[in-house]
């Protein structure tokens, strides 16, 4: 037990329309839980009660998450392969060196791929999500072996009935091992309670 109090000082109301209590904002199960939640676990319930005040229900407002990828010169020669790129500067060491790159760069495909990817992934975790809008700007090439550190922040969400989720909107991007940005990314998501199963 720890000395943090439950945030409604009388009996929950929970309203069947929005699946929260109306005083506090959290869901049944964050009620039931809370008596054996550390200060950390409560911390997050209340995160997603301040976003809830916000008008969203699945997503936490602010959350952030990164992820990287390291790019050997086989994966950039595979992934343009795989998604018929045909730029020698994907494909062929000798013109690529002779560049003014000086070594292999990864097709804008795949660095992009991935960034949109993270999404699907760290939101699958509890929730499903669906992909409305990408946009996504070059800003330096990315070179064989580079290690990229790609990141998303949630910078607004509102329930949307008409989708039967969160529509959310994030600011994103990427870096390389030398600091230097390599991607700038918006993107627009609806992030929907997932489906129990059969």
């Amino acid at each position: 037990m720890t000395g943090m109090a439950s945030p409604c000082v009388d009996v929950c109301r929970m309203n069947p329309e929005t699946g929260f209590c109306d005083g506090c904002l959290r869901t049944i199960e964050e009620i039931a839980a809370w008596a054996s939640c550390d200060d950390d676990e409560r911390r997050a319930v209340l995160a997603r009660v301040e976003s809830r005040r916000q008008g969203a229900r699945v997503v936490t407002i602010g959350e952030s998450f990164e992820a990287t990828l390291a790019l050997p010169p086989d994966s950039i020669k595979h992934f343009a392969t795989l998604v018929n790129d045909l730029n020698p500067l994907h494909h062929d060491d000798a013109y690529a060196r002779a560049s003014r790159f000086g070594s292999l760069i990864a097709s804008g495909t795949q660095p992009s791929a991935h960034l949109m990817a993270m999404l699907a992934a760290h939101f699958s975790r509890a929730a499903q999500p669906l992909g409305l809008e990408f946009g996504i700007k070059l800003t330096r090439a990315v070179k064989a072996n580079d290690v990229l550190t790609m990141f998303w922040r949630v910078t607004e969400a509102k329930w949307k009935a008409s989708l039967g989720g969160d529509l959310v909107k994030l600011e994103g991007g990427a870096h390389n091992q030398h600091g230097e940005t390599v991607m700038k990314a918006t993107a627009t998501i609806v992030v929907m309670p997932k489906e129990p199963r059969a």
